[in-house]
């Protein structure tokens, strides 16, 4: 009998190949409609016109800003929890699906019951008003469906207390969703990355190393944001919350401004066309920001993502691979081994730009593992890591998180929103730490190394004695790199399979 990978590969197979052209014509009209769109020129005489990254269709750049990288959940729920228990004003919560009694810490019994989601905010709420926008769910075919996002509404409807208020928006297509995960605290601090506030398919706390555990590990990275960009999230909040309310009501506060905060930032998003009146003709700053920073780049592109299914991401990739380039030119690709009803397309696109290389070793794909002592057989287990960060660093110099995929959904269809940012010392520091996780190494002990070394000896070396271990499944990986590996993946099985088929999110 066939696996429940190889039966998705054969559907998708057959829909891809009946439905390429009639896709691939609607993409070449859609494209020409918001081409001019989402590439304005930027106002003449401004500080960043001549940094043609920045999108001049959206929010402007703003200089003034202090951003913090979080990776994983383990960073990202206690800051989170502390800013709400620190709340004064107000609290806006958009987000693609929301469990109500998450637990933001796991310490011990005690800090799992004190910190649950709900009753935090409720509490939060008898002090401050708590807006939550949800996306309202789909009707049919994918997850979550529309049944379960209104059973979560009544759950916070049914326990929450204070001035707590949450709402779906119905406004995407059927076949579309709100994607975005931002927060706006009294106007002083937001958070915005991939990260959902919820367990649904993976829970989203997991801490650096990704230890073994019963449910599937997940590495994801949010950014914690203060300055002049605070105000563009809240703003976008504040969009969709009218559009989908109809109330105009929402308390503001203008974001306090440290002198010493100088790191230029602008909240870039994708807004779908006639979706709100707000942006009728759409909104396409992530595809600006990531096509026009990976071809102008130098010397290295560092993604992580969950899907490379875009041809434009894919085309922009092997533009910049065959420019001439002073210094030698790497592209390094961290992808889920598995990702969740796209592996194929993954597998597709990583082989073009493997036959694109040509044995030039210019670019280079891995997955990250979770390893630990087994019951049964084998001494060890290994499970692939789910990779649901957005984050791409370019040159140590740009570097962009939030919650868009490269796929259509994540730059045309969907609502998204990342970060976009030019400052060289969070940049390098935003791509060591996700190295020195990666590799299992000291952040100092990589700074020792030379950046073309580590990419051509050091992440393929450790990658390739991870893969004979999980072949012998008689020790503990160093550090998590595996191969990416087309196909069937190491450590998985029918049942695993079976639970994974589920659409994106």
């Amino acid at each position: 009998m066939p696996s429940a990978f190889a039966l998705e590969g054969l559907v998708r197979r057959y829909v891809h190949k009946a439905t390429e052209p009639v896709l691939h014509r609607q993409r070449v009209h859609r494209l020409r409609d918001w081409k001019d769109e989402s590439h304005p020129d930027a106002p003449a005489g401004t500080w960043w016109s001549d940094e043609t990254h920045w999108y001049a269709g959206g929010t402007s750049p703003r200089a003034h800003n202090r951003i913090t990288p979080l990776i994983d959940g383990g960073e990202f729920f206690p800051a989170l929890r502390e800013a709400l228990e620190q709340a004064q004003q107000y609290v806006y919560i958009a987000g693609w699906f929301l469990t109500p009694y998450i637990p933001l810490g796991r310490h011990d019994f005690e800090d799992i019951q004190e910190s649950r989601l709900l009753p935090l905010l409720v509490e939060t709420a008898r002090r401050v008003p708590v807006r939550i926008l949800l996306w309202s769910g789909a009707p049919l075919l994918i997850q979550p469906s529309t049944r379960l996002t209104r059973a979560v509404q009544r759950v916070i409807e049914r326990e929450g207390g204070g001035d707590l208020l949450c709402r779906l928006d119905s406004t995407a297509r059927i076949t579309h969703c709100h994607h975005q995960k931002a927060i706006v605290v009294d106007g002083q601090v937001a958070f915005v990355g991939g990260m959902d506030l919820t367990t649904y398919q993976g829970d989203r706390w997991d801490v650096a190393g990704h230890p073994l555990r019963a449910g599937v590990n997940w590495h994801d990275v949010q950014l914690r944001i203060q300055g002049e960009a605070v105000a563009d999230v809240e703003q976008n909040f504040r969009q969709r919350w009218v559009a989908s309310t109809g109330d105009d009501q929402l308390p503001h506060r203008e974001p306090q401004v440290d002198p010493a905060w100088n790191t230029p930032a602008q909240i870039v998003r994708t807004i779908p066309a006639e979706t709100y009146p707000f942006a009728p003709h759409g909104e396409f700053g992530i595809y600006h920001a990531y096509t026009t920073a990976l071809r102008q780049a130098q010397r290295l592109i560092y993604l992580e993502n969950q899907y490379l299914w875009s041809p434009e991401i894919v085309d922009a990739l092997k533009e910049v691979m065959e420019q001439r380039h002073t210094d030698p030119f790497r592209i390094v690709i961290v992808l889920p081994a598995r990702a969740y009803s796209g592996k194929w397309d993954n597998d597709d696109h990583v082989k073009k730009l493997r036959e694109a290389d040509g044995g030039r070793g210019i670019i280079s794909f891995y997955s990250p593992y979770a390893s630990g002592p087994a019951a049964g057989s084998y001494a060890f287990k290994y499970r692939a890591v789910y990779v649901h960060a957005k984050v791409a660093v370019i040159d140590d110099e740009w570097f962009t998180v939030g919650s868009a995929n490269l796929n259509e959904r994540g730059l045309i269809t969907d609502s998204e929103m990342n970060v976009l940012a030019h400052d060289r010392s969070i940049a390098c520091d935003l791509r060591l730490r996700l190295w020195a996780e990666h590799l299992g190494m000291a952040r100092e002990e990589l700074e020792q190394i030379d950046t073309l070394e580590l990419i051509d000896r050091v992440w393929p070396d450790q990658a390739a004695r991870n893969a004979k271990i999980v072949q012998r499944h008689d020790r503990q990986l160093v550090g998590e790199l595996h191969p990416y590996q087309i196909g069937r993946m190491p450590g998985s099985w029918l049942l695993e399979e079976a639970e994974l088929l589920t659409f994106e999110h």
